[in-house]
């Protein structure tokens, strides 16, 4: 990052649905004071729900904002935000002119209106020491102007960034607490991960193995009988830690249903966790996140309460804010399901959130069933063996996420597709 003074500086932001984007220039710069442009009494959005959730995660941080305080958290009706004039006005009567008033605009998410008097604001007052900055979430840049002039494309990273803050500052929480690891937990992990990524290798090259561990979803099939073949397959594997996985499935019909699953989640995990390596600022498996009573913001037939909640497997939040969730699914999926991972993720944040459906295919097998559902055509002989029934209910859950809008990715794709989208 440039070096950009800001300590005499008065942050203004304007709220918007993605809110970590005025919270991202906050926890990389101080200022003097903050203050938030923001619709009220709107028929369409709560901005004041958003504006709480932010206030509430900056006093944790020790960064005062107050968003009852109407001289600091200017309002503006719904009807008023496409007149730029009265715009206009509430700057000029907030921000004067003097040389000891120095504003940091953050234009991000902002609607356009409110950009244009920013712009007309600081041209008509001459005001050459204000900063004007735009986090470009694709390219993960923070791009800050000063007198018309570029002074500032650096990335930007939060080394501290987690995925609660992620959540709460959407209304949302994480239900299951989640503890902190100590040092033979940390090694535990490593030991892990070396072994869901040899296994990994293993299953991307052995269609027998895929094949074997996709029937045991089946409740015909012999469970003992096809986990001592799976394990011949595996022979160079931690012998220890395969019989651990299968004894943990063994233990009733339940469970049992869920070997798979939990197979799946941890091969999909921990690729994701060797791939992310320094980008990630936080990554959680298997938690459970809830809405808060006070999100009003969907339409009626959409709200949500405190007692439904939605679940995902696998969730990474990168250092520069932007948010993934992945769904593990070793069957079937229904459309409800789909979609309502798709909204939690992008009401989590905003245009940077990506729902995915990890599946138990590979990207040539799944491209193979998208192109059969879009063009009605069988498949080619390479893959007929997709109609068979032991893959019913994964094409099933690959053309209800499709039909959702998430994207679907292969265990053998996640390294290319994640370092695409994390820019690595």
């Amino acid at each position: 990052m440039s070096e950009i003074k800001t300590k005499n500086y008065v942050y203004v932001m304007i709220s918007t649905l993605n809110q970590m984007v005025n919270y991202i220039p906050l926890k990389h710069f101080e200022f003097e004071d903050i203050y938030n442009l923001t619709i009220a009494k709107s028929d369409y959005v709560d901005n004041s729900r958003w504006d709480e959730n932010l206030s509430k995660i900056l006093k944790k941080d020790g960064i005062e904002f107050n968003y009852d305080d109407e001289t600091k958290n200017l309002k503006f009706q719904q009807d008023d935000i496409n007149d730029i004039d009265k715009i206009l006005d509430v700057l000029e009567a907030n921000f004067n002119d003097n040389d000891n008033d120095k504003i940091f605009w953050n234009i991000t998410g902002g609607q356009r209106p409110f950009i244009l008097a920013i712009y007309q604001f600081i041209q008509e007052k001459s005001r050459s020491n204000d900063y004007i900055c735009y986090l470009e979430g694709n390219k993960s840049k923070m791009v800050i102007l000063q007198d018309n002039e570029v002074i500032n494309n650096d990335s930007y990273n939060l080394e501290d960034l987690k995925i609660s803050t992620a959540l709460e500052l959407m209304g949302f929480k994480i239900n299951k607490k989640i503890e902190k690891k100590d040092d033979e937990d940390k090694k535990d992990d490593e030991d892990k991960k070396e072994f869901y990524l040899k296994f990994l290798d293993k299953y991307t090259k052995s269609k027998e193995l895929r094949e074997k561990l996709i029937s045991l979803n089946k409740k015909d099939t012999d469970k003992d009988k096809t986990i001592k073949e799976i394990k011949k397959i595996l022979p160079n594997l931690n012998k220890t830690t395969l019989d651990e996985i299968f004894s943990y499935s063994e233990k009733d019909d339940k469970q049992q249903k869920k070997i798979f699953g939990y197979i799946l989640e941890s091969l999909a995990g921990y690729k994701i966790l060797e791939v992310a390596k320094d980008k990630r600022a936080d990554i959680n498996f298997s938690d459970y996140i809830n809405f808060s009573e006070k999100i009003n913001h969907l339409r009626k037939e959409e709200r949500t309460s405190e007692k439904e909640i939605d679940e995902f497997d696998i969730a990474l939040l990168t250092k520069n804010g932007k948010f993934m969730i992945f769904e593990c699914k070793s069957g079937g999926m229904d459309g409800d399901v789909a979609k309502s991972t798709k909204y939690s993720t992008y009401a989590v944040s905003g245009v940077y959130g990506l729902p995915i459906l990890i599946t138990p295919l590979l990207g040539d097998e799944i491209k193979a069933i998208r192109k059969k559902s879009t063009l009605s055509e069988d498949y080619s002989d390479d893959y007929k063996y997709l109609h068979n029934e032991l893959y019913k209910n994964i094409r099933q859950a690959i053309n209800s996420a499709i039909r959702a809008g998430l994207e679907v990715w292969g265990l053998d794709d996640i390294e290319k597709n994640l370092k695409k989208y994390i820019e690595l």
